[in-house]
């Protein structure tokens, strides 16, 4: 079975609405964070700002490290979140890489490829505006 979603719409910093691939997830820590997150394929990892991953409770004391985005260079922090992905009788929970950016950023949480798009067989369907995710078995 796949789970279905409509795209979102989200106002841009200009004040224009594009709706987009955003699916709802709850993000699981000392807090759970209810949110939705932007299913980002030309990411290789998934994203959060450091205010997210501060509210979730996730440890920022690693060592910091470049990442690289559309947005050019900036310092993150690798580490793991616990997402949780339901609708209707479906529940899936994943422990995913993630790079905290860290500094005053704006932005969505983003999913990327490595810990997401590799558990699930993702459908976007651009013409109808709504994208599935279908979850992968386990290989033997």
């Amino acid at each position: 079975m796949a789970l279905k979603f409509n795209y979102k719409s989200i106002k841009r910093p200009d004040g224009t609405t594009v709706k987009t691939p955003s699916i709802p997830i709850s993000l699981i820590g000392k807090e759970q964070f209810d949110t939705v997150a932007l299913l980002d394929s030309g990411a290789d990892i998934s994203a959060i700002p450091r205010d997210v991953a501060e509210i979730i409770g996730l440890d920022l004391r690693a060592k910091r490290s470049p990442a690289f985005g559309i947005g050019g260079k900036v310092d993150a922090v690798d580490t793991r979140m616990k997402i949780l992905v339901e609708k209707g009788h479906e529940k899936y929970r994943l422990s995913v890489p993630v790079k905290v950016i860290m500094g005053d950023y704006d932005f969505p949480i983003l999913l990327g490829r490595l810990g997401f798009f590799d558990k699930f067989v993702i459908t976007f369907d651009q013409s109808q505006q709504k994208v599935s995710l279908k979850k992968i078995s386990p290989k033997r």
